[in-house]
């Protein structure tokens, strides 16, 4: 059985703004006033540049938003207090739809709220928000006539701030404005200009074009019948360069040209264990920039547009894609931050062109190709030394014997032995000594005799005098092999056994190879 019973008003509460208020920023109601900006522009033709102004005062705390995108008419005043009112239906690719944004967005940010707009010639509307309309049960609004402000414009005062602005972050706002609206500003006749200063965009399309792993695009469309047809670019690959400590890389939203999450690295787009692993420095190269366009109310987006709505239909029907990218770029990441380095399979592939690919209508089972992960092969260094000095070694043949010994220094630790740095240090000291009698030998420009040959090897002291002769080794190198030698002086000659850590290893380590490649060009690059 159903049978009426009465009607219930169910108008909601002005405690509305209060919930509103919570956990809102600066730089998410700002937003929400461009947005609401730029979708009147759009809504009225785009009839001259949009601009955009705001100044952040930071003395006196206050805020000014202005714009020229048309202003609004007197029966459209609602459109600006009351919530879940929209000029937007959800079927344009507007960035405005909920019709939440402006209003949350001016009482989160500050207590009294003034707001002036004029649509082309018509008068100049005023209205005024603040916690005693807020405290008051009623939702009508006073609305006057006031002084005229420039045609097709708002402007938006707000005053007794809820939160202090501070100068220190101005630098965040202007970049945080410059990712957001970075489409906007290099596609469309628009601007925001903050504290005088015109907003640049900051765009996160860097790419490396490694040969055959150069940036991919795929694009193709998403059906959703009777509510729309949603387009989307995914373009994946390997960044310019790379800043672990920064974490901006991962994925990047954009809808309608908005910038909706910057860097995001969700378990299920891949960043979890058995997939790409967490977020770590290795798979820092790794980015995808995600385009989609289409009916507002098919963006995959939050209420503030802050963040990805992960539980949206599009968002779900582009998940595996988003995931199959990122794991392969990150698995270049990984796989080339070692043998060789970033610089060398990444980095110095500075141009080159995205491949592209059109996938038609996109739907979970949609494929697409992407080449195989290169195989990489970890070369064991004495491989690598003996490679790279090869030719060296025929030319000369007494520099193998010291090219050796850095081989077997780095090959002691495996054995484990407990005074492995004691005899490392004899070993590269020894090294050092014969190196230097070869140089005196083969490669001095000054001829030496036998005679006095025997008579510079029974003093280091005149061994490194000879030598600082004609081979240029900063006072500080010497300083190192001075010392290290005194060590081994110590070890070989003293009671007290000397002992070695491994830190001190590693420099007498580098500075011998320093020296052998100043006398000789030998090379140790691993």
């Amino acid at each position: 059985m159903k049978q009426k019973i009465k009607d219930v008003e169910a108008s909601p509460s002005k405690r509305i703004y209060h919930s509103i208020i919570a956990d809102y920023h600066l730089d998410i109601a700002l937003c929400e006033l461009i947005d609401n900006a730029l979708d009147n522009w759009k809504l009225l033709g785009k009839k001259a540049k949009l601009t955009v102004n705001i100044d952040l005062d930071y003395t006196r705390q206050i805020i000014q938003i202005s714009d020229n995108s048309g202003g609004l008419r007197e029966d459209e005043i609602q459109l600006m207090v009351s919530p879940g009112h929209s000029k937007n239906a959800g079927d344009e690719s507007s960035i405005g739809f909920f019709g939440v944004g402006s209003k949350r967005a001016v009482v989160a940010l500050a207590e009294e709220v003034k707001i002036y707009t004029r649509f082309k010639k018509e008068k100049t509307l005023f209205v005024e928000i603040n916690d005693s309309w807020i405290s008051d049960s009623s939702w009508d609004v006073e609305v006057f006539q006031v002084d005229n402000i420039a045609e097709n414009s708002t402007l938006i005062e707000l005053v007794k701030l809820r939160s202090q602005l501070v100068e220190a972050n101005h630098p965040d706002a202007f970049n945080h404005l410059g990712a957001t609206y970075s489409e906007f500003i290099i596609n469309e006749d628009f601007e925001i200009v903050l504290n005088g200063e015109a907003v640049a965009a900051v765009t996160f399309e860097s790419w490396s074009f490694p040969p055959g792993y150069e940036p991919t695009s795929f694009s193709g469309n998403i059906d959703f019948g009777t509510k729309g047809v949603v387009g989307v670019n995914i373009i994946g690959g390997l960044t310019r360069s790379g800043d672990p400590s920064g974490g901006e890389y991962g994925a990047y939203f954009y809808c309608n040209g908005r910038l909706i999450a910057r860097a995001y690295k969700g378990s299920e787009i891949g960043y979890r264990q058995i997939r790409i692993g967490q977020p770590h420095p290795s798979v820092s190269l790794a980015r995808a920039i995600i385009k989609i366009s289409g009916p507002a109310s098919l963006m995959p987006w939050n209420s503030s547009k802050s963040d990805i709505n992960i539980k949206h239909p599009t968002y779900i029907a582009v998940l595996d894609h988003i995931d199959q990218v990122l794991f392969h770029y990150s698995q270049l990441s990984k796989k080339w931050s070692t043998g060789g380095g970033w610089e060398q399979n990444i980095f110095q592939y500075k141009t080159g062109e995205i491949k592209e690919e059109s996938v038609g209508v996109i739907t979970s089972s949609t494929r697409i190709h992407l080449p195989p992960i290169p195989r990489v092969v970890q070369h064991k260094f004495v491989d690598v030394i003996k490679a790279q000095n090869k030719e060296l070694a025929k030319e000369k043949p007494w520099v193998k014997g010291h090219y050796e010994a850095i081989i077997a220094v780095d090959e002691l630790p495996k054995l484990k032995l407990e005074q492995n740095n004691r005899i490392s240090l004899l070993i590269l000291d020894s090294t050092l000594e014969i190196a230097f009698k070869d140089y005196l030998v083969n490669e001095s420009p000054n001829t030496i005799s036998e005679t006095r040959l025997l008579g510079i090897m029974k003093d280091r002291s005149q061994v490194h005098a000879e030598v600082r002769r004609t081979v240029k080794l900063t006072p500080k190198v010497w300083k190192k092999i001075e010392y290290y030698y005194k060590l081994r002086s110590e070890l070989v000659h003293k009671r007290a056994t000397v002992t070695i850590s491994d830190d001190e290893l590693k420099v007498f380590r580098e500075t011998v190879e320093y020296a052998l490649n100043k006398m000789f060009k030998l090379t140790f690059k691993s």
